[in-house]
């Protein structure tokens, strides 16, 4: 499946940070990714199923159309089809429990229930269940470009480091997992990764943090 990436917004991004040409890029920028991580566990996130939090315990669906090709018309039958086979995944690694509550059109209906070992790893974000886990560590910055959005004509700096993520559980090197979500395989190794953090630059040379290499996957 194609794998979306979602860069989230940091928390942190309203603070004015003073820049110049010796501006500590890599102590600042760290600090922004463990602000925004405070636990250290949530840098990274997959995006599981569109379930919010006040859904659960869920009963899953069954939608004719799942097994037609993926049109406009068949979407929302491909979408709850990957819920299902998602909340399915998920519980076979002991993030929800599964307990078959009947039949519909002949087929098992099951209920699922976030497990304690669910519960560590979910944030509820974005309006969807999503597992999260890992920080971010900056090794250092490559190098910087500036341009001018259109929309607003702000100056915005790119600002390129080479990072690597630290806090991997072994979950995440599931291959089935990594087949599903598609994630840089340096995610599950801890090996160098390669990315750009975004700073509005205002007036008097300040910059404003933007977003980040934080990001979320969907399946």
């Amino acid at each position: 499946m194609k794998k979306l990436l979602l860069t989230s917004l940091l928390g942190i991004g309203t603070l004015a940070l003073a820049g110049c040409d010796n501006y500590p890029y890599k102590e600042k920028i760290q600090g922004i990714y463990d602000w925004d991580n405070q636990t250290g566990d949530k840098a990274i996130c997959m995006v599981i199923t569109d379930i919010t939090q006040s859904m659960y315990p869920y009963t899953i669906k069954y939608i004719d159309g799942a097994d037609l090709p993926f049109t406009y018309e068949t979407r929302r039958a491909h979408f709850n089809h990957r819920t299902n086979k998602s909340l399915h995944f998920f519980s076979g690694l002991g993030f929800f429990s599964e307990e078959l509550v009947g039949e519909e059109q002949g087929k098992p209906l099951y209920r699922y229930e976030l497990t304690d070992l669910g519960k560590q790893y979910v944030k509820w974000a974005f309006g969807a269940t999503n597992f999260c886990f890992g920080r971010i560590v900056v090794d250092s910055i490559d190098r910087k470009r500036d341009w001018i959005n259109r929309l607003g004509g702000i100056k915005v700096r790119d600002v390129y480091i080479t990072y690597h993520v630290e806090n991997i559980p072994d979950w995440v090197k599931n291959s089935e997992a990594y087949e599903r979500f598609r994630y840089p395989k340096e995610i599950t190794t801890g090996g160098p990764l390669h990315g750009i953090h975004y700073f509005d630059v205002l007036r008097g040379g300040k910059l404003r943090s933007r977003w980040g290499v934080n990001g979320t996957y969907q399946k």
